[in-house]
């Protein structure tokens, strides 16, 4: 799991690999969306939006976004990226995942120890 700030620019790599071999496979509508839960209801924070193909990679996708203002401190957000497989046309469903958290946990504020973690070294 990676952790992040509201207001901080993420990046999510996806590859889509062929049902048949599991080769790296260019999907058709490849796109992405960006949820979290709220109890058992999916609340959508980014709407679906197009994955952006790297260029001289078979089947690699970059999602770019920023944590939107709003966002809850240590909820786990989800991006959900999807496509559609060239020949046979079944959609594909990949995952990223990261916890957003609040700007102490990075910036050491509050009684100069950062998170509040110390950390202790024991000598076996």
């Amino acid at each position: 799991m990676r952790f992040f700030q509201r207001l901080e620019t993420v990046d999510s790599k996806f590859t889509f690999l062929d049902s048949e071999d599991s080769q790296p496979i260019d999907v058709l509508n490849a796109s992405y969306h960006l949820v979290h839960y709220n109890g058992p209801v999916e609340v959508i924070d980014v709407a679906e939006t197009p994955l952006t193909k790297i260029v001289g990679r078979t089947g690699e996708y970059i999602a770019n976004w920023v944590i939107p203002s709003i966002a809850l401190e240590n909820e786990t957000y989800f991006v959900v990226a999807t496509g559609e497989h060239p020949v046979d046309h079944t959609i594909t469903t990949l995952e990223d995942f990261f916890r957003v958290l609040p700007p102490t946990f990075f910036s050491g504020g509050g009684g100069g120890g950062g998170s509040g973690l110390v950390i202790k070294f024991t000598k076996p």
